[in-house]
């Protein structure tokens, strides 16, 4: 089987969907399949429209086990992100697709031509990539398989109507399978009009072997972090969004309480956007005792720094899942996140971990006040999380059901358009 791979950044790069996509081509690859990734050539996010931000310095054309991956180089452009803003104002769906002020300008990729069986795209709302992924399968007579990520916070919020455009629901309508994480994502999907029976809820996996066994005291001795010390992490971006300020936030009213030679430590892993790094240069000098900002962490330092702290808190808005979620509970960690988007049927309130609010800070503060104080309490949840996922939340699970559905898909094509056509529609 031929697939091709369509997504906005792909290892080394860091990410739920960059994880979920490496997985899963690994694993179509370590079968026999020929496996092409398309993507852009961003380290981080932020690149897609910022040329000062980080860029990979990789080869445009090199291989990951056994997957092939070409990375098409992100050009910018004086004024892009103002007149990228204007034309995406245009009824013409391909269009807002390919244009918006976050998207990317990437030259190239919606060519991409093969005798593929199966294509893929994956992370909205950087629809370029999928739109790309769409005239590919279309060219190739093969199925399109979208995974999408929909972060739909708060009906209605901001980070919602990012997620719910009617071009994106045009183009999630034209695949053949569409790939949801929870049921909240399957619902929103279903009430555009897309059959349940081409809608898959997959969900995420956890590497156990990833992100377990870790060295408790090699971040903490690093970072001059005394033992006995409570220890709170996040891992991920480094956002407003993320809920990252409203937990340095939370922290510091929290240790405001405490005595001043026993403060709580917050510890921060994660590439950190324009704006979280506006807010950090406001705080006050004395948080430089308790806040530790690493930046991105290598993948093989994760499992140590899940050993290094005592709660992992990440109070989002803008997760479809939330892999990071599993990732603590594979260490026995209690976790507190955001009442948000599809993290809420992840996270089981008082069952695994604590929800709050998205940007209720007296709630946050309350949820890890109460957690330290009660150890006890955060043991139970993080127990609880751990026998969660030690039951089915593998890759080779995951995998299994979208192999699956992608050779049905692949079948069912070929039994309506058994010649393939020429060009894209």
């Amino acid at each position: 089987m031929r697939i091709a791979w369509f997504t906005h950044r792909y290892h080394p790069c860091i990410g739920g969907a960059e994880l979920y996509g490496r997985a899963i081509a690994r694993r179509f690859a370590a079968r026999g399949d020929s496996v092409d990734v398309f993507t852009a050539d961003a380290d981080d996010l932020w690149y897609f429209f910022n040329k000062s931000r980080r860029k990979l310095d990789v080869p445009e054309v090199s291989w990951d086990e056994g997957t092939r991956i070409r990375r098409f180089p992100i050009r910018h452009y004086p004024l892009q992100r103002y007149v990228r803003k204007l034309v995406s104002f245009t009824p013409h769906w391909p269009t807002r697709c390919r244009v918006a002020s976050y998207m990317p300008v990437v030259p190239g990729i919606d060519r991409v031509r093969g005798d593929y069986d199966a294509v893929f795209g994956t992370g909205f709302p950087f629809t370029i990539f999928s739109h790309a992924a769409y005239r590919t399968a279309r060219a190739a007579g093969a199925p399109l398989i979208l995974t999408p990520f929909l972060h739909l916070a708060t009906p209605g919020d901001p980070v919602n109507r990012t997620y719910t455009k009617p071009h994106q629901i045009k183009l999630l309508s034209l695949a053949d399978v569409v790939v949801v994480q929870t049921e909240l994502e399957a619902k929103a999907v279903e009430g555009w009009g897309i059959p349940r029976a081409r809608v898959l809820v997959l969900g995420m996996a956890v590497d156990h072997d990833l992100v377990t066994g870790g060295d408790r005291r090699l971040i903490r001795d690093r970072q001059g972090i005394p033992e006995g010390r409570v220890v709170v992490g996040q891992l991920g971006a480094n956002d407003p969004n993320k809920g990252t300020n409203d937990l340095v936030k939370s922290v510091l009213r929290l240790n405001a309480d405490r005595p001043p030679g026993d403060p709580i430590h917050l510890l921060l892993a994660g590439p950190a956007s324009p704006d979280f790094e506006a807010f950090a240069a406001t705080l006050p000098a004395e948080t430089a005792a308790w806040l530790t900002i690493l930046g991105p962490l290598p993948t093989e330092q994760r499992a140590d720094f899940y050993a290094a702290i005592d709660l992992f808190a990440m109070p989002s808005r803008t997760d479809s899942f939330g892999i990071v979620y599993l990732e603590a509970w594979a260490n026995g960690l209690p976790v507190v996140a955001a009442a948000a988007g599809g993290v809420a049927e992840v996270v089981r309130h008082e069952e695994t971990g604590l929800l709050v609010p998205f940007g209720d800070l007296d709630r946050l503060s309350a949820a890890i006040g109460g957690l330290i104080a009660d150890r006890e309490h955060a043991r139970r949840l993080g127990e609880a999380g751990r026998t969660l996922v030690s039951q089915g939340y593998t890759w080779d699970d995951k995998f299994q059901a979208l192999q699956v559905r992608t050779e049905a898909a692949i079948a069912a094509r070929r039994r309506t358009t058994p010649q393939r056509t020429a060009r894209a529609g």
